[in-house]
């Protein structure tokens, strides 16, 4: 289909639905990545082909993984973008892009991008995105929307999705879903508000973001694991701060600002 473009396994959808979780500045809690992986996993999603990463990203931005043991390189691993298919019941297929935000021509990856979109019949679109936020961990995490589509809003709102204020600095999400309102595709992105205190995954934010997706595409999936860890997190957390005087200041200065504002979205 392109230079930029690796398919590794042919496969055709009727109508399915296409998730996007990027690493990068999205991806506050790995919210992003570790929902996809998530549903790779649980769905045995099967990888088809790939947006190659030559042209997109910036090695020095972000390096390459290697795995060196007693001298011998075991391992090179270069930024990556993974598409992954899912065959559903009653042409519910899913379609996920796993990979990294890339730093150059996003024009061009969104083109490679949409193209694997029509092909596979993609008719909706989800981007999955976590941003930092003054909450405190207690609080359930908001799932802010934002849509290409006026006549989505009312369905969005009655699951209970708050609507996006924001105006600067964005992400390739927006780019995505600006495209898309060209090519007639309608698109969703779904952001999970992350305390600004939490390092490394953070479950209960993709817990919620995962129960919002899979109620979305109507998919079903068992998150039963996934609740566990996220209740479990908040008592490791306490325990790991209890004998911090700093961070503890610091989560009663959030409950106390939170009585009074919402967090604000990030995109």
């Amino acid at each position: 289909m392109s230079e930029d473009l690796r398919i590794e396994k042919k496969v055709e959808s009727p109508s399915s639905q296409m998730v996007i979780g990027l690493d990068g500045w999205v991806n506050a809690g790995k919210v992003s990545t570790f929902s996809v992986k998530y549903l790779i996993n649980k769905l045995e999603a099967q990888k088809f082909g790939e947006i190659l990463q030559g042209r997109f990203h910036d090695y020095v931005i972000q390096r390459p993984f290697v795995s060196i043991k007693e001298g011998l390189m075991r391992s090179y691993i270069p930024p990556q973008n993974a598409l992954y298919y899912w065959k559903g019941k009653e042409n519910s297929d899913l379609i996920l892009l796993l990979g990294v935000e890339p730093h150059l021509d996003w024009p061009r990856y969104v083109d490679i991008m949409l193209k694997v979109a029509k092909k596979m019949n993609v008719n909706r679109i989800y981007t999955i995105g976590g941003y930092l936020a003054d909450i405190p961990i207690e609080d359930e995490p908001l799932i802010n929307l934002t849509t290409n589509n006026e006549k989505l809003i009312d369905e969005l709102k009655k699951v209970g999705l708050v609507l996006t204020n924001y105006a600067g600095p964005t992400c390739i999400y927006s780019e995505i879903l600006w495209r898309c309102k060209t090519e007639k595709i309608d698109a969703v992105s779904l952001w999970s508000a992350v305390p600004i205190h939490i390092k490394g995954i953070y479950p209960k934010a993709a817990y919620h973001m995962l129960k919002m997706v899979t109620l979305l595409t109507g998919i079903e999936v068992d998150l039963t694991d996934l609740k566990r860890k996220a209740e479990a997190f908040k008592g490791e957390f306490e325990r790991r701060t209890s004998s911090r005087l700093e961070m503890r200041r610091l989560l009663e200065n959030l409950k106390e600002k939170q009585k009074e504002k919402r967090p604000t979205y990030i995109l």
